[in-house]
């Protein structure tokens, strides 16, 4: 079998979905104690019948907004960054920022290791892009990838913006789909 390392995916395909390959779900579980484990994992196979079996990222996330206080933190930000793959959209960022913006510990959590890994690798400042429908615009997804920037913008007849972004500015990377997302919440 051959991999093909993930900055040769090809570019913006408007019918493919997050599926599980892609999105990363949870994989990492800490050793917590039976009872929280349980927990746990009953959680994610909420999650996981929402997204898989019943195709309904709108019922993953309001899963995950419902359970979001009782999970442990590093299972918090894991599953949160799945959540956010799967439903996360411009018009419903809002619903996700208090989650972000947690001062929960074990943020790092947030990132799969490989994500951590590259995005200690960058090199700042960055130029970033943004498809985008109009000003103000509320989004937090940006790409390094502009190529894929502006083939998605291209499909949907919408705009694309650059920005340069210190380390600093960025919230979390996140590999997916040829996207090279990077996360910048407003200050």
């Amino acid at each position: 079998m051959i991999t093909i390392p993930k900055h040769t995916i090809p570019t913006y395909n408007p019918s493919s979905t997050a599926i599980n390959e892609h999105s990363d779900f949870t994989r990492r579980i800490p050793s917590y104690p039976p009872k929280v484990l349980a927990r746990v994992e009953k959680i994610i196979k909420q999650l996981i019948q929402a997204h898989d079996v019943e195709e309904n990222p709108e019922k993953m996330k309001d899963i995950f907004f419902k359970k979001a206080s009782i999970l442990p933190n590093p299972t918090y930000w894991e599953l949160l960054r799945s959540v956010w793959v799967a439903a996360g959209r411009v018009d419903n960022v809002h619903e996700f920022m208090p989650f972000f913006k947690s001062n929960r510990p074990s943020k790092n959590w947030f990132m799969t290791p490989e994500d951590a890994t590259a995005f200690d690798k960058m090199i700042f400042p960055l130029k970033v892009y943004r498809a985008y429908s109009q000003e103000p615009d509320p989004g937090i997804s940006w790409t390094l990838n502009e190529q894929w920037c502006k083939e998605y913008a291209a499909v949907r007849d919408i705009h694309v913006k650059s920005r340069t972004v210190m380390r600093e500015d960025v919230f979390a990377y996140i590999s997916r789909r040829g996207e090279e997302e990077i996360i910048i919440l407003p200050k």
